[in-house]
């Protein structure tokens, strides 16, 4: 077998240096590659606010995220008008 080939590309490439780290460019990959896998888009799921729930009775029966927020504005009934006004008996 000829492994000629090898030390011609050898002495052709002696010569050079290899390439400098970029720190620059470091950070920034390992930052991309920390801010694009699941735990960084847990991260964002649960510091993402809860959206704004439009039927507090809808929310109460699915049990939504905001299901607690929903039982505050329903006032303790189950009529839209009547806990507008806040009264509870």
């Amino acid at each position: 077998m000829d492994l000629s080939f090898f030390r011609r590309a050898e002495q052709r490439f002696a010569s050079r240096a290899p390439a400098g780290l970029d720190f620059g460019m470091l950070v920034a990959t390992l930052r991309s590659q920390r801010d694009s896998g699941p735990a960084a888009s847990a991260r964002a799921a649960a510091s993402a606010p809860a959206p704004a729930f439009a039927d507090p009775i809808a929310e109460i029966l699915l049990a939504g995220p905001a299901w607690r927020e929903a039982v505050a504005a329903q006032r303790g009934c189950f009529n839209p008008a009547f806990a507008r006004q806040g009264a509870v008996n």
